[in-house]
């Protein structure tokens, strides 16, 4: 099994000249557009006060876009409700709270994934496959 990422030309996430503030009138984001294909991994990469929170807040739904369009794999989400961007396999994770630090690594991936657990064993291997030293302490806990 190979570890590098498979791409295609899918577009499974894109913003198209989004603005979006956490106040009217008062716009963080200005025309702000992005594309992610399958097997792409993107960083966004920025000083402080840039827009990076802005923009993954405006992707996720947490804050309203004042104008622009949010489509994963060519439907509009812009507006959707948590549980259905979950749904959709989208979710996000503040980076205050990663993990559930009680909970062990392997419990911790199994979280994320708890909607499709038939692909669970699949995926974990993936991960501990890319990452070696989280197969080797998967069952300690996460906070330690």
């Amino acid at each position: 099994m190979s570890s590098a990422p498979v791409t295609s030309r899918e577009v499974l996430l894109e913003a198209r000249d989004v603005t979006a503030g956490y106040t009217p009138g008062v716009n963080i984001l200005n025309n702000c557009s992005l594309t992610l294909h399958r097997g792409e991994i993107v960083g966004i990469i920025g000083p402080n006060g840039a827009g990076k929170s802005t923009l993954l807040k405006a992707l996720f739904g947490l804050l309203s876009v004042q104008s622009g369009s949010i489509t994963h794999r060519g439907e509009s989400i812009v507006g959707l409700h948590a549980h259905e961007l979950v749904e959709r396999g989208i979710g996000y994770v503040p980076q205050r709270e990663n993990v559930f630090p009680s909970l062990s690594i392997l419990e911790n991936l199994e979280m994320g994934i708890y909607l499709k657990p038939k692909q669970f064993r699949e995926r974990a291997d993936f991960v501990m496959n890319m990452f070696p030293r989280l197969a080797e302490r998967k069952n300690q806990r996460a906070g330690s």
